[in-house]
């Protein structure tokens, strides 16, 4: 039962990383350790198998929607890489449950800017300068490697609101960065790569199918719209986390 519960979880992963270029990580590290019981760095390892390799599948499919931003999202990698890396080791020392913690805090702060945020620019002329991709980037790597995340959830209002990018084009553009984050972050956790392959092979069908749901949901919805469900999704998920967590840790 507990399997069929985390596909079916999974599966809603996919959707959510497709429609909303973010949220991956966010679902998919809980519904491993508390569907499916496994342990925080363990499934931090499988998450960042499953979300990168949906996030592929997802960016590929954005481009053919010309939705995708290649030089500000590799340059938002070529930035994030290197402190991607370092956070995966500093995060060796943390507590799973205080790991998650901080997850879900960061989860509600992004959350909230993209609901404050009004109305975007219409196209990437007039770049601005390059240190906030610096800033961003470096800062999103970090904690995507300390967390053992994509980062989407971080990668979008980044995006957005430093970058002024339209909503839709940062939405390719975040699971293009996604990819690249959990192909380091991976190589910050290798020593946890013994993860079971008959697992990884029941959860990545069905979450790279509704991937590819989630991004035709996409193209249907305004940006206004994509904005405000991801803020709505992000604190919701923000405040449960904390909250779960937080209870936990007071009773031992």
């Amino acid at each position: 039962m507990h399997l069929w519960l985390g596909v079916f979880l999974i599966a809603v992963m996919g959707l959510v990383l497709g429609l909303l270029g973010g949220g991956g990580s966010i679902l998919t590290v809980p519904i491993l350790v508390y569907v499916l019981g496994m342990e925080a760095h363990s499934a931090i390892v499988l998450s960042l198998i499953l979300v990168g390799g949906t996030a592929l599948v997802g960016a590929l499919l954005h481009q053919r929607h010309s939705q995708l931003a290649w030089k500000q999202g590799l340059l938002f990698v070529a930035f994030g890489a290197p402190l991607n890396f370092l956070g995966a080791q500093f995060s060796l020392r943390a507590s799973g449950g205080l790991l998650l913690i901080f997850f879900g805090v960061l989860m509600g702060i992004c959350g909230a800017a993209m609901l404050i945020k009004r109305g975007e620019r219409k196209d990437l002329a007039g770049e601005p300068s390059i240190w906030p991709m610096v800033a961003s980037g470096a800062a999103v790597g970090f904690l995507a490697g300390f967390l053992g995340i994509g980062g989407g959830f971080m990668i979008v209002p980044s995006l957005v609101l430093f970058l002024g990018m339209p909503m839709k084009t940062a939405t390719g553009t975040s699971l293009l960065v996604i990819t690249a984050n959990s192909a380091v972050a991976l190589l910050g956790h290798r020593h946890g790569l013994n993860v079971g392959g008959t697992l990884l092979l029941e959860l990545a069908a069905p979450a790279l199918l509704a991937t590819c749901v989630g991004v035709r949901l996409a193209q249907k919805l305004s940006a206004h719209q994509l904005r405000e469900i991801f803020g709505a999704f992000v604190i919701v998920l923000g405040v449960l986390m904390v909250a779960y967590n937080t209870a936990v840790l007071y009773q031992r």
